[in-house]
């Protein structure tokens, strides 16, 4: 197989560097490394690459509307990288990353570079397989009955993910159509709490309308909202609402069998039981397929305890057969 030829976007700096060198890393051929804002899509076309690795930073972020074309092309494997994330990229993490590049660009799972200390740790692969087996070997949570409601509130769709996440968040809500009739809940974990940056880096991967989310705000459909730290979501007699918690989000308030849960790459293992919950109720509950998932620890969880994994143009044919636009 030939080296797939990568385009890097990226403006000099550290987290160019990594980049550079996880590129090449990864068996790819180095195309070209550009500065966003001193080229334009023409100069990428030149470069002849199968894909582009984009590298955002705030600068950069204002010099993507020229290349719209080109990130668009269906015929060019697109990813992002977050600038700062890269920078202090380093060591095993750095393998990693390279690993999932590799896998990405080449279309195969092995995603994990071998511990350090060989045997004498077992490894994290081996260490996520135990993990596995003694979640599937948990009994099922009981269900608890609720009490009804005179107008149960709607449902929404959960999309939860974190390291590896990014990219797989953007195809998907790449396939959702601007009037999708259900509100989608972004749980993305990011390094530094920059979630204003994310709401603006989804909102050009999607059709629908990206927003913050804020305690008080309340929930409509055909928004995506990108739920920070400390907040949940509440009902009221008006409707679903965010309200503010010290913990992580449950999501209890949603109507189950008029929701979804989306574990994509990095979401955390302890949603699982809130999608099975929610699956158990007529809802839907998917976790990321394996391939090219670069961690699917929470995926697996909920497979090996009967829940179901598809791929992401899966997932969005799943909701849209749900709930037509």
């Amino acid at each position: 197989m030939s080296a797939r030829r990568v385009v890097v976007l990226a403006r000099a700096g550290a987290a160019c560097d990594r980049t550079r060198a996880a590129v090449q890393q990864a068996g790819a051929e180095l195309a070209a490394v550009l500065d966003p804002t001193a080229v334009g899509e023409e100069d990428v076309r030149v470069a002849a690459p199968d894909a582009v690795l984009v590298v955002l930073d705030p600068v950069a972020e204002t010099a993507l509307e020229k290349f719209d074309g080109v990130l668009a092309d269906p015929a060019l494997a697109v990813m992002y990288d977050d600038a700062e994330v890269a920078a202090r990229r380093d060591g095993w993490e750095a393998a990693r990353w390279a690993r999932h590049l590799a896998a990405k660009l080449h279309g195969h799972q092995d995603v994990l570079p071998a511990m350090p200390g060989g045997d004498a740790g077992r490894g994290f692969a081996q260490e996520m397989e135990d993990l596995t087996l003694q979640v599937a070997a948990m009994p099922p949570v009981a269900q608890q009955a609720k009490a009804p409601t005179a107008a149960p509130a709607n449902g929404a769709v959960v999309v939860a993910a974190g390291v590896g996440g990014p990219d797989a968040v953007r195809q998907l809500l790449g396939e959702l159509p601007e009037a999708f009739p259900r509100p989608v809940l972004l749980r993305q974990r990011i390094e530094g709490g920059q979630y204003d940056r994310l709401v603006r880096q989804m909102q050009r991967a999607s059709r629908m309308r990206v927003m913050l989310a804020q305690a008080g705000e309340p929930l409509h459909g055909g928004t995506v909202y990108v739920m920070p730290d400390g907040l949940d979501v509440g009902e009221a007699p008006a409707g679903l609402h965010f309200v503010a918690t010290a913990g992580e989000p449950g999501f209890a308030a949603l109507r189950a069998a008029d929701s979804a849960m989306l574990l994509l790459s990095g979401a955390p293992p302890a949603l699982v039981d809130v999608a099975l919950a929610m699956r158990w109720a007529g809802g839907l509950a998917l976790g990321q397929a394996a391939e090219n998932c670069f961690d699917p620890a929470a995926s697996n969880a909920l497979v090996a305890r009967g829940g179901e994994a598809s791929s992401l143009a899966g997932m969005s044919r799943q909701l849209l057969q749900r709930w037509s636009a």
